[in-house]
C-alpha cells in the first residue's frame, strides 16, 4: 500500500500571458525530497480533454504559458489540472503550487497566487477537512483595483455534473445566478461592479462539492488582468 499523499488542483490559461507555476515550495534541503509524481491534463472550455501529460518531479518551475500554447493553440480558455503525489514529509502543513502570472504587453506586476486545491486538497489530518466543501466567499475592496469583474470556475469530476449559485451582493442587495458544469466544463460568470450605484462588496460560491474557482479583475481599458485570486473557503 502507498504512503503517498495525493493533491488535485486546477488553474486556467489564456493566451497572452506568461504563466510560472512552481511545482515544490517547502522541499526539505537536506533530504532533497519532491513529488513523487505530476500529471497535467488540459481541457477545452466544453470539458473535452486536449491530452495528459507526466511532468518531470525533479522540475521546480513549470512554464505552463508555453506548455498549453505547443498543446493548445488558438484556444482561448484552457483549464490545467494538476495531479501531484508526493511524500507527506514534502508538505507540512496543506500543499499548493504556486504560480505568477502576467499579461506580457502590461505594465502591471505579475499577480502571485496558490493554484486552487479542489479534490483532494486538503488532508484528512487537518481539522475539520473531513466535511464537505460546499461555500466559498471573496471580499472586495471598497475601491476595488480593477474595473471589470468574474468568477472563473471549472468541474474537475470526471463524471458528476454539478448545479451551483453565485451570490453577488451589492449593499444590501443580493443576487442569486445559477451556474451548471458537465465534467470538466468551465466558465466565466460576470460581476456585475455596481449595481443602482453601489459598488460590488462580496461573491459567494454554493456548490454540492469543490470547484476550481477564481475571482478575477480586469482594467476596463485593456482587459489585462489586475486581480487573480482563489475564494476563501468555509465548513459546514
Amino acid at each position: 500500500m502507498s504512503n503517498n499523499a495525493a493533491l488535485c488542483s486546477a488553474t486556467f490559461v489564456e493566451p497572452g500571458y506568461d504563466h510560472l507555476v512552481e511545482l515544490v515550495h517547502q522541499r526539505d534541503r537536506a533530504a532533497h525530497r519532491r513529488l513523487v509524481s505530476l500529471d497535467l491534463e488540459l481541457y477545452e472550455p466544453g470539458g473535452a480533454s486536449l491530452g495528459r501529460s507526466a511532468i518531470d518531479p525533479g522540475d521546480e518551475t513549470l512554464d505552463l504559458a508555453a506548455f498549453v500554447a505547443a498543446r493548445a493553440p488558438g484556444i482561448p480558455r484552457v483549464m490545467a489540472t494538476f495531479d501531484a503525489r508526493y511524500d507527506e514529509r514534502v508538505f507540512p502543513y496543506r500543499p499548493h503550487h504556486y504560480a505568477y502570472v502576467r499579461r506580457r504587453d502590461s505594465p502591471e506586476a505579475p499577480l502571485y497566487y496558490a493554484v486552487n486545491a479542489t479534490l483532494g486538497g486538503v488532508p484528512d489530518r487537518i481539522e475539520a477537512a473531513t466535511r464537505q466543501n460546499n461555500f466559498e466567499t471573496y471580499l472586495f475592496l471598497s475601491r476595488p483595483a480593477g474595473e471589470r469583474y468574474g468568477l472563473r470556475l471549472g468541474n474537475l469530476a470526471r463524471f458528476s455534473t454539478v448545479e451551483a449559485q453565485v451570490i453577488t451582493y451589492h449593499g444590501e442587495t443580493r443576487t442569486v445566478t445559477p451556474v451548471t458544469l458537465a465534467p470538466h466544463q468551465h466558465t466565466d460568470v460576470e460581476l456585475p461592479r455596481e449595481r443602482d450605484g453601489i459598488r460590488l462588496r462580496r461573491v459567494e460560491l454554493k456548490t454540492l462539492f469543490r470547484l476550481a474557482s477564481y475571482v478575477m479583475g480586469r482594467r476596463a481599458d485593456s482587459g489585462a488582468l489586475v486581480l487573480f485570486d482563489h475564494l476563501f473557503t468555509y465548513f459546514k
